[in-house]
C-alpha cells in the first residue's frame, strides 16, 4: 500500500489518499472522492508518517489521457507555495490557466476491430464516416438511451474520456528534422562568453551586454547546441508587445518547434502548447514570466531576456517573481540560468560582483554599429510644453531622410486628470481614489485602476460648465499635436490600442515595413524592439518615474531612459536620442548621457546599504482591504500589534499611496530584515495570520519581494 499527499481542486490543503495497487506516481493528474462527489486532484507527495488515525480513501483512477508532471515539478510547485506564503489553489491556478480546471469530456469510439456484416454495423459506420471518434454530446443526439446501450453491449463502440489536454489528431513533426543546423555567426566577443556559459561548472550567469550588442545570438546559439544533446531551454521575455519578434527569430531557427506561451493565448491554445511541451515533442519554450512553469524535459537553460524587468513579477493572486522561480527551478533541474541586460537590476548586478552569478560583459554593439549620442533638454527653457526646438528639427531630419522615429511619453490616454475651470471640481473615480483619465478616440473617462468607463460629455458632473481643463499629457495628446506638425502615418502603442486582436503582431511587421513613419508608445515600445531603420528616439518627459516615492524610482528611470535610448541607431544608420526633461540637473541623467551603468550603480549600491534596502535586506509587504473604513483602520493595528517581532523591522500600518480601489480601502504594514531573518520570520508570519483567515469582511495579501509599494 503506497500513501500520497493530493492537492484536491478548490481546496486549500493536502489531503491523504492511499494507492492499493501501487499504480500512481508523484505529480500524476488523477480523479478522487471528495466529499461524495469526484474531484480532480494532483499527486503532490508522500506522508512522512503512515500510522494514520483516520480513514483513508483509496485514489480512484488517473485522468484519461492526461500527462504527468514528476517529482521535481511538484518540488518547485511546493517551494513556490511556501516562499511566496501562496495558497495551493492560487499555484495552481497558475499552471492551469485562468480557470483553474480541468474539464473531463466523453466521446464514444467505434470499433474497427470487428468483423460484423450486419447492417446495423453497416450502417453504423457510415454513421462515423471514416471519424474514430464522436463526442458524446453528438452522438447522443443521434441515437436513444436503449440503441446506445445496445451498442455498447455488442461492442461496437467503447466510450472514452479525454481532458483538455489530450493530444490533437494533427501529424506531429520532429522538430529536429526542421532545426536550422547552420552556426549562428558568433563574433570574438559572443564566441567568448557562448563557450563561457557552455564549458563552465557555474549555474548561474549574469551577461551585461550594451544595447545592442547581440545578446540575442548568444542565447540562440546555446539553445542550438542544447537542442543538439536532445535538452530543452525556457526563454522568457518581459512583455507579450516582444513575441512577435521573437517568434520570429525563433521560427527561423527552430522552425515549428517552438511552443508560444503568454497570457493573451486561448485556454485551448494554452493546452495545446503544454501537452507539446510534456510529451517533448517542443523543447523550446519562448514565453512571458508564467512560461518559467513550462512542463519541459531535459532542461538545460533558462534564459530571461532584460532580467531587470519588473514585469517579470506577478502583482496578483500568486506575487511570484519569475526570476527567483527561475533560480529555484533550475537548482532542482541541474540546468543553468542566464540572465541578460544592458542595465541589469541592482541586485542581480550586487550578486554578480559577489560572484553568486558569474559576471559575463558585451561592451560593443554588433556589427560594429555606434551608440547613439544622447542629448538631455530643460524644458524649463523651451516655449512649446510637448516639444522641445531640438526634438522637431530632429524628427524633421529623420524623415526627409527615410528614417523612422520612436517616441515615448510613460502615460497612457490624452489627458491624466480634468478640471472644471469655473467651480474647480476634479473629475475622480467614485470606487477608486484616483483621478479619470480622459481617452479622446473613445471619448470617454477611464479609472485606469478598477477600469471603470464613464461617457465623455464635455461638461463638468459637478456644475455643467462646459469649461474644462485637461491636464497632465498622455500619448493620444502628443499623437495629436505632432500630426498638426508633421502630417505622416503615425501608430500608437500602449495598453489601451494593444487590446485589439493581434496588435503585437501588425504592430511590428507594419513598423518594420515602414508603413508607419513614427510610433508613440508608452514604456511598451523601450522593451528590446529592433528596428534598423529608427535613428531617433524621443523621450517626451524623463520625469515622470522619478516622481514615484518608491526606492527603485532613481533606478527605474536610469533603466527606462537607457533602454529606450538603445533603440536608436541599431542598424548602419547612427542614432541620436532626445531625452527632454524639468530635472536636468539631476545624476541619474549624467549616467544616461554616457551610459556609465557602473558609476550609476556605484552610487546607487551606496545609498541601498546606506538605507538598508534590498539587495541588504528583504522586504515582505501585508496587504489589508476593506469596504468597511473603520473597520479596516483598527483590524491594520490589531494585526501589526500581533505580528510584531525583535527580529525584523516593522513599519505601518500606513495608508496606500491610492487609498482606494475598487471601493476597498487599503493600508500596508512593510517588514524589512535580514534574509535569514526573513526566512524564519515567515514561519512565524504564517502562523499569526492563520486566525484571521475567517475574516469575511477583510482581505489580506502577503507580498514577498514586491517590487513596487504602491
Amino acid at each position: 500500500m503506497n500513501y500520497y499527499n493530493l492537492y484536491v481542486e478548490g481546496t486549500n490543503d493536502l489531503f491523504t489518499y492511499s494507492d492499493s495497487e501501487k499504480i500512481f506516481s508523484i505529480g500524476d493528474v488523477v480523479i478522487v472522492s471528495f466529499r461524495n462527489k469526484e474531484k480532480l486532484a494532483f499527486i503532490i507527495s508522500k506522508p512522512r508518517e503512515t500510522n494514520f488515525s483516520f480513514k483513508i480513501l483509496n485514489i480512484k483512477r488517473k485522468m484519461e489521457n492526461s500527462f504527468s508532471y514528476d517529482e521535481t515539478y511538484m518540488k518547485l510547485i511546493l517551494w513556490v507555495k511556501e516562499y511566496y506564503m501562496a495558497s495551493f489553489s492560487s499555484v495552481f491556478s497558475i499552471l492551469r490557466g485562468k480557470k483553474g480546471k480541468i474539464k473531463e469530456i466523453e466521446q464514444y469510439v467505434i470499433n474497427l476491430k470487428i468483423n460484423d456484416d450486419s447492417l446495423e454495423y453497416k450502417e453504423l459506420k457510415k454513421y462515423f464516416k471514416k471519424k474514430e471518434e464522436i463526442k458524446s454530446i453528438f452522438f447522443e443526439k443521434k441515437f436513444s438511451k436503449k440503441e446506445i446501450e445496445n451498442l455498447l453491449e455488442k461492442k461496437y463502440v467503447k466510450i472514452e474520456k479525454f481532458t483538455l489536454e489530450k493530444e490533437s489528431n494533427y501529424l506531429k513533426v520532429n522538430f529536429l528534422d526542421e532545426l536550422n543546423e547552420e552556426n549562428t555567426v558568433l563574433n570574438v566577443e559572443q564566441e567568448k562568453i557562448f563557450k563561457s556559459i557552455e564549458n563552465d561548472t557555474k549555474k548561474n550567469y549574469l551577461i551585461k551586454g550594451i544595447t545592442g550588442s547581440g545578446k540575442t545570438e548568444v542565447y540562440i546559439a546555446l539553445m542550438k547546441s542544447a537542442l543538439l544533446k536532445g535538452k530543452s531551454s525556457i526563454f522568457l521575455v518581459p512583455e507579450i508587445s516582444l513575441t512577435p519578434q521573437m517568434i520570429n527569430r525563433f521560427q527561423k531557427e527552430f522552425g515549428n518547434g517552438v511552443a508560444i506561451l503568454h497570457s493573451k493565448m486561448l485556454e485551448k491554445e494554452r493546452d495545446r502548447e503544454w501537452t507539446e511541451i510534456s510529451s517533448g515533442n517542443k523543447k523550446i519554450v519562448l514565453g512571458a514570466r508564467s512560461a518559467i512553469f513550462a512542463p519541459v524535459k531535459n532542461l538545460a537553460y533558462i534564459i530571461i531576456d532584460e532580467e531587470h524587468e519588473t514585469t517579470y513579477k506577478q502583482d496578483n493572486n500568486l506575487r511570484y517573481h519569475a526570476k527567483y522561480v527561475a533560480l529555484k527551478r533550475a537548482e532542482l533541474e541541474s540546468a543553468k540560468v542566464i540572465l541578460g541586460s544592458a542595465t541589469p537590476s541592482v541586485e542581480s548586478y550586487y550578486y554578480a560582483k559577489k560572484d553568486v552569478f558569474k559576471l559575463l560583459e558585451m561592451n560593443n554593439r554588433y556589427n560594429g554599429a555606434e551608440l547613439p549620442v544622447v542629448e538631455i533638454i530643460d524644458m524649463k527653457k523651451e516655449e512649446n510644453q510637448y516639444f522641445s526646438s531640438k526634438l522637431l528639427e530632429k524628427i524633421q531630419e529623420a524623415l526627409i531622410k527615410d528614417e523612422q522615429v520612436l517616441l515615448m511619453l510613460n502615460r497612457k490616454g490624452y489627458s491624466t486628470y480634468l478640471q472644471c475651470k469655473d467651480c474647480g471640481h476634479v473629475e475622480e473615480c467614485s470606487h477608486c481614489s484616483i483621478k479619470y483619465s480622459y481617452y479622446q478616440k473613445e471619448g470617454k473617462l477611464r479609472c485606469n485602476y478598477c477600469g471603470i468607463v464613464k461617457k465623455y460629455t464635455g461638461k463638468c458632473s459637478k456644475c455643467n460648465s462646459n469649461n474644462l481643463i485637461h491636464s497632465g499629457t498622455g500619448v493620444e495628446k502628443i499623437e495629436e499635436e505632432l500630426k498638426k506638425i508633421f502630417p505622416v502615418e503615425m501608430i500608437r502603442v500602449d495598453s489601451e490600442a494593444s487590446k485589439e486582436k493581434d496588435f503585437h503582431h501588425n504592430m511590428y511587421h507594419d513598423f518594420m515595413d515602414k508603413k508607419y513613419k513614427i510610433m508613440i508608445g508608452t514604456q511598451m515600445i523601450t522593451k528590446g524592439l529592433h528596428f534598423p531603420n529608427v535613428t531617433l528616439v524621443g523621450v517626451i518627459n524623463g520625469d515622470t518615474s522619478l516622481s514615484f516615492p518608491d526606492f527603485r524610482a532613481g533606478e527605474k528611470t536610469f533603466q527606462l531612459m537607457t533602454q529606450v535610448s538603445g533603440r536608436a541607431g541599431r542598424g548602419e544608420k547612427k542614432g541620436n536620442v532626445i531625452i527632454q526633461t524639468y530635472q536636468e540637473e539631476n545624476k541619474i541623467f549624467k549616467d544616461v548621457i554616457t551610459a556609465n551603468y557602473n558609476d550609476f550603480y556605484s552610487k546607487e549600491i551606496e545609498e541601498r546599504q546606506l538605507l538598508n534596502y534590498p539587495p541588504f535586506s528583504r522586504i515582505i509587504n501585508i496587504g489589508i482591504s476593506s469596504s468597511n473604513e473603520v473597520l479596516l483602520e483598527q483590524f491594520a493595528k490589531n494585526v501589526y500589534t500581533n505580528i510584531r517581532e525583535d527580529s525584523v523591522e516593522i513599519y505601518g500600518p500606513m495608508p496606500s499611496l491610492v487609498y482606494k480601489v475598487k471601493d476597498r480601502y487599503r493600508y500596508n504594514i512593510l517588514i524589512k530584515g535580514s534574509r535569514e531573518n526573513i526566512i524564519q520570520y515567515k514561519k512565524i508570519l504564517k502562523e499569526k495570520l492563520s486566525k484571521y483567515t475567517n475574516e469575511k469582511q477583510i482581505k489580506i495579501v502577503v507580498d514577498v519581494d514586491p517590487v513596487t509599494l504602491i
